[in-house]
């Protein structure tokens, strides 16, 4: 017998399947000595992942694989049929009570009992390691009664929402929206943050809460409304609730110290890989740019792949070259899914005319049924690529074996190697794609992963008052409570009006008070209206709000009028179609199609859906204090608030774009439209007998009823 294989020569030879097969034995061989001189090497469970990328080859090997498979703990991996009595013992010892289907490897079983025994954990881990089969291990065990599972992003919700659907659906009520009504016993929430916010007076007693992607609870930003929101919710849940809970994400350098101690949790991090993510550097030389590049690279590849850009004008740009590729893509649902969005949307819009070639797209602003649903066919194999920004890498699952860095950066900062990961780590997935490969275009990113801080226990002198006032005096540091202290002695507003605006600094709060009332005579009659304003007084609030509040262009907004005409103008409830056919006309036209239709779906999302009505409403709750100190009769913004943000139309529709529905599309069902509730509506939605006509709005339509079981 030769000398064994050294690691380089069995990498080389994992990496040419032509000769896997007649040197399987020195293969196993080779990686059966790493494993002997270093087990905790991860450069043997780099081996044991590439032999099981190509375990077709290893015909005479099968049971020694598996030994080895054992061995460094990738336990789900094990092939049941060839378990010897060693492996069979480790195989059951790592399958969670009451969770068919599912076996942990070495890495998820012991922080699986750690939350079993009371403990809260905070887990840093690589994106394939599985952290989220903990959560279903442990909901399945049905010790916790109400859990609350908080995401980043509404996303994030649908994706949750249709697993635990799956999972629990018999035993919990899964409530993924404020306006559906919960079970009096067993029910599992899963909201953004700012929803845990506004529902706090509604949730029963939470036994057990999840926080995923944990590290923006230390933010790029602590002035960020999401950092504060995420913030003020977890405080909500630990410190009110008194709820034990589980925190994840992927992989960080640490926690601040303290931070453990004061809340209680035991942090975990672990570079434990399931996947493999190979990192392939492409190269552009002068007959080549970057488009051009990107072209010739895609034309090669025949995998389900991410292709990912820095903003949404990189993402058309992107998506019109590849649609050069090549002729229709012969899949007729991606003839139906371009026939109808044309129809609904615009013709000339890039994802109307790419799902043809099955390429899809993903941003921000898209609808949320448009965006789940194009995963979805990314997922189901009807798409071959997915362009997309930022908004995919933030814990949304994709099938995706490759991934594409287009470019470095996230607008126009560069991206950092956490960020960097995350995106990467996209790539592969378990039993499907044990290598993922990961092209990027420049030079990877400094290798430095993030120190990650709780603002509610460093304080520090950036930690916003919105969040300090929050918090209750014994859990202040004594110069958080000076700096607490002085707003409420030099506040004119009361602290529980400070508090309701939540995440709007205090300071912001008393420069509206005080213009309000140094202009109390002018300014009343344009606030003091009720149900529905003219158009002066729209333009007030509007004023008053952007003056203090914004202060610079959002969103596709410029200014305090523009935003007043946009308000105003969704009064007229006119149709997507015809919203963005308007948008291409006039002094300020869209330059295209696409700039049309992101200029209706960022106001739709952003402003509409979320910005305006929020800070409408905090105006309107000053606006009623200085009135009323000054015996005014005030204003009442609660109904108008609520008319926006569900666009003037009936108020299941926009909720039920979350639940896979298209607003257009909910329009057409009679049935939808006359339910009072959401629960109401989600109930009819499930009695919909469709017909058998093979069409977009049918697949839709059975989608979303088989993510409402």
């Amino acid at each position: 017998m030769g000398a064994a294989l050294k690691f380089s020569e069995t990498l080389e030879l994992l990496k040419n399947a032509t000769k896997i097969e007649s040197q399987q034995f020195a293969i196993l061989q080779s990686i059966a000595n790493e494993f002997n001189q270093e087990p905790e090497s991860p450069k043997v469970k780099e081996l044991i992942l590439r032999v099981l990328e190509n375990k077709k080859y290893f015909t005479a090997t099968q049971e020694i694989l598996n030994d080895l498979v054992r061995n460094v703990g990738l336990f789900p991996y094990l092939d049941q049929d060839l378990l010897s009595l060693k492996d069979s013992i480790a195989y059951n010892y790592h399958k969670p009570e009451k969770l068919k289907g599912i076996v942990f490897h070495q890495e998820q079983y012991p922080i699986y009992q750690k939350i079993l025994n009371g403990k809260n954990v905070v887990l840093s881990a690589p994106t394939s390691f599985g952290k989220s089969k903990i959560i279903d291990a442990f909901i399945a065990k049905g010790v916790f009664k109400n859990i609350v599972v908080v995401v980043p992003t509404l996303a994030l919700i649908d994706e949750t929402r249709r697993r635990l659907t799956d999972l629990f659906s018999d035993t919990y009520e899964i409530v993924a929206h404020p306006t559906q009504k919960p079970d009096e016993k067993k029910n599992i929430f899963i909201f953004t943050p700012e929803r845990v916010i506004v529902y706090k007076d509604k949730f029963p007693s939470i036994d057990f809460f999840v926080i995923d992607e944990f590290y923006k609870i230390g933010g790029q930003s602590e002035s960020d409304k999401r950092v504060v929101a995420l913030n003020e919710a977890f405080y909500y849940l630990y410190k009110k609730q008194k709820a034990q809970f589980y925190m994840l994400g992927p992989n960080i350098q640490t926690i601040s110290d303290g931070a453990g101690k004061r809340f209680d949790f035991e942090f975990v991090s672990t570079d434990y890989n399931t996947v493999i993510n190979e990192v392939i550097p492409v190269y552009i030389d002068r007959t080549n740019n970057r488009l051009s590049k990107l072209y010739e690279l895609c034309s090669g590849i025949s995998e389900p792949t991410l292709i990912y850009c820095k903003s949404i004008p990189q993402v058309y740009e992107v998506t019109e070259k590849l649609c050069e590729l090549e002729s229709d893509w012969d899949n007729i649902f991606c003839s139906n899914m371009s026939e109808w969005l044309s129809n609904e949307f615009h013709p000339d819009w890039a994802l109307a005319k790419s799902v043809k070639k099955g390429i899809g797209i993903h941003y921000g602003p898209l609808p949320r049924s448009i965006a789940q649903d194009t995963v979805r066919q990314f997922n189901d194999g009807n798409l071959r690529f997915l362009v997309c920004t930022s908004t995919l890498i933030e814990g949304v699952n994709t099938r995706a074996k490759n991934v594409i860095i287009y470019e470095n950066k996230i607008a126009r900062q560069k991206l950092d190697f956490f960020t960097f990961n995350n995106i990467k780590g996209r790539s592969g997935r378990m039993f499907e794609h044990f290598i993922g490969r990961v092209f990027r275009f420049d030079e990877e990113p400094q290798m430095k992963l993030p120190f990650i801080d709780f603002p509610l226990h460093e304080q520090g002198a950036n930690t916003p008052e919105s969040l300090l006032i929050q918090l209750d005096s014994e859990d202040l540091t004594p110069e958080s409570k000076e700096r607490v202290d002085n707003r409420i002695t030099n506040s004119p507003l009361p602290i529980e009006l400070l508090k309701e605006n939540h995440g709007i600094e205090p300071k912001t709060q008393v420069q509206v008070y005080k213009y309000i009332y140094d202009n109390i005579n002018s300014i009343h009659g344009k606030l003091s209206w009720n149900q529905f304003p003219k158009y002066k007084q729209l333009e007030e609030c509007c004023k008053i709000i952007w003056e203090n509040w914004i202060k610079k262009a959002k969103n596709g907004v410029y200014s305090y009028k523009q935003l007043c005409i946009k308000i105003w103008q969704l009064r007229d409830k006119k149709s997507l179609h015809s919203r963005i056919s308007d948008e291409l006309k006039g002094q300020y036209a869209a330059k295209s199609a696409n700039e049309a239709v992101e200029r209706v779906f960022g106001f739709d999302r952003n402003w509409a859906g979320f910005d305006f009505p929020q800070l409408l409403m905090a105006l309107d709750r000053i606006q009623r204090f200085v009135f009323k100190e000054n015996n005014l009769p005030s204003g009442d913004y609660a109904f108008f608030a609520k008319r926006v943000e569900s666009l003037f139309l009936p108020d299941v529709c926009t909720a039920l774009d979350e639940f896979g529905i298209p607003i257009n599309l909910s329009q057409k069902y009679t049935v939808l439209m006359q339910a009072k509730t959401l629960t109401e509506a989600l109930s009819a939605l499930k009695r919909i007998k469709l017909d058998v006509t093979e069409s977009y709005e049918n697949n839709l339509i059975l989608n979303a009823q088989e993510g409402v079981k």
